[in-house]
């Protein structure tokens, strides 16, 4: 894999409106079950789970499925993946994930960007990031606006992130990571 692969699925453009309620009515249920910030609570919970009612949310995951399947060659891998769903003033600032590899998916991105050390993706309704984990990013805003930035956080864990060198080790206790889910 190079340094990211950078997908636009057209599916959300075409469904946007519909997949924003879907992921609103998500990010109550989320809260209502104690959750205090869909972000920062990603462990306790994954998003394709609490939407998986949703049919917009089954044709994004299978997509992100293959997506995943098509660029790595590891027979076992797992996924948690999370809502960011952030006022302007809450965008996430310079953060790292400790999973082999980490990406997301741009529901309503707003006028913004994700800043990585070495490069800058513009984010666009519909996009889907994927790439190694372990470098550094932020998200920036470009303007002002109202309403939420939505997104789609996730991370592809391998055997390495629960192996004896992996930094997970020893790895997630089954009753602990309810976000993580293995990824068929």
């Amino acid at each position: 894999m190079s340094d990211y692969i950078l997908y636009n699925f057209e599916y959300i453009k075409e469904h946007q409106q519909e997949i924003i309620t879907d992921l609103k009515r998500s990010h109550e249920i989320i809260l209502e079950q104690g959750v205090s910030d869909s972000t920062f609570g990603y462990t306790t919970y994954n998003i394709f789970g609490v939407s998986s009612p949703s049919i917009h949310m089954y044709k994004i995951f299978e997509t992100l499925r293959g997506l995943i399947r098509s660029q790595l060659s590891e027979e076992r891998l797992w996924m948690q993946s999370w809502l960011n769903y952030q006022d302007h003033d809450g965008v996430l600032q310079w953060h790292n994930h400790s999973s082999a590899y980490h990406g997301y998916i741009a529901i309503e991105p707003q006028d913004t960007k994700t800043e990585f050390e070495n490069w800058t993706i513009d984010n666009e309704v519909g996009n889907i990031y994927f790439g190694p984990g372990l470098h550094k990013h932020r998200v920036v805003n470009l303007s002002e606006y109202k309403g939420k930035r939505i997104s789609i956080g996730f991370d592809v864990m391998t055997d390495y992130n629960y192996g004896p060198d992996g930094p997970n080790y020893p790895g997630p206790l089954p009753t602990l990571n309810s976000g993580c889910i293995p990824l068929l």
